[in-house]
């Protein structure tokens, strides 16, 4: 009976795994069949087309390749930056005791409760003021602006958790504070901070609206916005579409693979003070 159970349960975890995988397969096949087979009935369940073949064809044959450098960048500055900025402020929080602390702390957090669209006319004035519009160092600024909240939430949690003693002891050895930030707080800190910049990385990978009202030049496009450039009124390229869509996936995927164990821990540890 014991035995039963085992393969039952064997079974139903295959099943499930292969419901939760199937939109990636279909995603991969799609992309690598003829337009004429993409709504045949029944359905190609294999490819056409050779992989390797295909998406090298898709990259000399498109912008993507400089589409996803757009988006390299600009997430890349962007996390960069929001994880410092949000580290300081984090810290500063947990850390330091000033008049209005709390209700600075609470309308940080508010600023993120605003619909994204009541944001895009305002930003979009202020950056044409500033000359910002159609540049990439104007999104960056966008981008920034947007993952620091949230940062500065997560990473709080985490310094709440380190006991102030440590921090007393290395202030006693004749530690500054910002040493004391970076030698002893910090390293404490590394799967919240690998958490916090990976999930700002996806944010600004994914985004959509700033990217597609700042943007005009097709050079400038992030992935995001250069993908939906295959919608036409009428119809749709779906081939190339899903072409770009695994192409667009495969560095958060990767990016998932690597810091896996650093994301599971870093979003938990933070939420319990010890």
């Amino acid at each position: 009976m014991k035995g039963i159970r085992k393969v039952l349960f064997f079974f139903l975890v295959v099943i499930v795994c292969a419901i939760a995988f199937f939109p990636f397969y279909w995603l991969i096949n799609t992309s690598l069949i003829e337009e004429k087979q993409l709504f045949q009935y029944p359905p190609r369940f294999f490819p056409s087309k050779g992989l390797l073949s295909s998406y090298i064809h898709y990259v000399l044959s498109t912008p993507i390749s400089a589409w996803l450098r757009n988006s390299l960048f600009v997430g890349g500055v962007a996390t960069v930056a929001s994880t410092i900025f949000a580290i300081l402020g984090a810290y500063s929080i947990s850390r330091f005791n000033f008049k209005g602390r709390t209700p600075f702390t609470f309308l940080i957090l508010l600023t993120q409760m605003l619909p994204a669209v009541l944001l895009v006319i305002p930003v979009y004035i202020i950056f044409l003021t500033l000359r910002l519009n159609n540049t990439l160092a104007g999104l960056t600024i966008m981008y920034t602006a947007m993952t620091v909240p949230i940062g500065l939430w997560f990473l709080k949690g985490f310094f709440d958790a380190i006991p102030i003693e440590l921090e007393e002891a290395a202030r006693i050895d004749g530690c500054s504070k910002l040493g004391i930030l970076l030698r002893v707080t910090l390293p404490l800190c590394v799967p919240g901070v690998i958490a916090t910049a990976t999930w700002s990385f996806i944010i600004t990978w994914d985004e959509f609206l700033f990217a597609y009202t700042f943007i005009n030049s097709e050079k400038l496009w992030t992935v995001s916005v250069g993908l939906s450039s295959f919608i036409g009124q009428y119809s749709a390229d779906w081939g190339q579409i899903m072409s770009g869509a695994v192409l667009t996936t495969l560095p958060i995927a990767i990016l998932f693979m690597f810091f896996q164990r650093y994301l599971v821990s870093g979003l938990t540890a933070g939420s319990v003070k010890g």
